[in-house]
């Protein structure tokens, strides 16, 4: 791996009894976005809807719940105790809740499609998960995990929806459009590094616009509709309905 060194003198920081914390704004927005993703995970879990597209979203949320939190945390506030490896848990979280919100979109497709192709979509998604957790490890660039963002959530679930929009004039289809143009502002502000100083930087200022974006998500999960013939249990669906 190729660890990057970093003067953290340089970093902004504070002092609370004693402990240092680095980035206090950018763990403070970080965790904003947790509280989000806790509260779409817990709102979405009440509607008992039983179908493994549903409990992907669902899970989508925890996930980026816990990427939020250990970015944070350990990928900003601790950071100058667990170097750039601290950073991989966050990542790697983040990675599987975007591969999660994907897979649901292929749930939502997949009657709409040949069986054929819902399984080469499925696989698609592992192996893209494979090679993408493969060059993280190895690079600590944090620009593969945008990249995989970008193929996830712009390439696959945004594209899908708008498949699935055209034919089904499905209602959570138009919030995950809202929720991926505010996703769009949220890596553009990053790229630019768009900052007001350095206790209101561009991390922070993406982190809002990500924030809302993913309460957009919340929405469009929570108003996405199943085409399958019938909405079944979990462990009721097999491999002969696709890919698992």
């Amino acid at each position: 791996m190729n660890e990057v060194t970093i003067d953290f003198s340089k970093v902004h920081q504070i002092q609370i009894f004693g402990v240092t914390i680095l980035e206090p704004s950018t763990v403070i927005s970080s965790l904003m976005m947790t509280v989000i993703c806790i509260y779409a995970f817990f709102h979405l879990n009440k509607l008992s809807r039983k179908h493994r597209m549903y409990t992907q979203i669902q899970y989508f949320f925890l996930f980026m719940g816990i990427a939020t939190a250990i970015g944070g945390v350990l990928g900003h506030g601790f950071l100058y105790l667990t170097g750039m490896r601290g950073k991989i848990p966050g990542w790697f979280a983040s990675m599987i809740a975007v591969a999660l919100f994907e897979r649901a979109a292929i749930w939502h497709i997949k009657p709409l499609l040949k069986d054929s192709h819902g399984k080469i979509l499925g696989w698609l998604n592992y192996l893209e998960l494979t090679i993408f957790f493969a060059l993280t490890f190895i690079t600590l660039n944090f620009v593969v995990v945008e990249v995989h963002a970008f193929y996830g959530l712009f390439l696959m679930l945004f594209l899908i929806e708008i498949y699935v929009y055209k034919h089904k004039k499905d209602p959570g289809s138009k919030y995950i459009f809202i929720a991926t143009a505010l996703g769009a502002v949220s890596a553009g502000l990053h790229a630019l590094k768009f900052s007001f100083g350095p206790w209101f930087n561009y991390n922070d200022i993406s982190h809002i616009s990500m924030g809302a974006s993913i309460w957009y998500y919340y929405l469009g999960g929570r108003n996405m509709v199943f085409y399958g013939k019938e909405v079944l249990k979990e462990e009721e669906v097999t491999e002969s309905q696709g890919f698992s």
